[in-house]
């Protein structure tokens, strides 16, 4: 039986930034362009200790 897929099946992510406070991950942005990157970190760094870009 084939297998059947349910969900987004459309871009790629351009990056993922984890958010960090303290030592705990505690939130993700998915951007799917360098605009969406900074406009994420723009509204939402100061709330933070820390992110990534993944």
């Amino acid at each position: 039986m084939p297998v059947n897929y349910i969900g987004f099946s459309g871009q790629e992510p351009y990056s993922i930034i984890l958010w960090v406070k303290g030592d705990k991950q505690v939130g993700k942005t998915v951007c799917y362009d360098q605009q969406e990157v900074e406009q994420a970190l723009d509204q939402h760094a100061h709330h933070y200790d820390r992110h990534i870009l993944c």
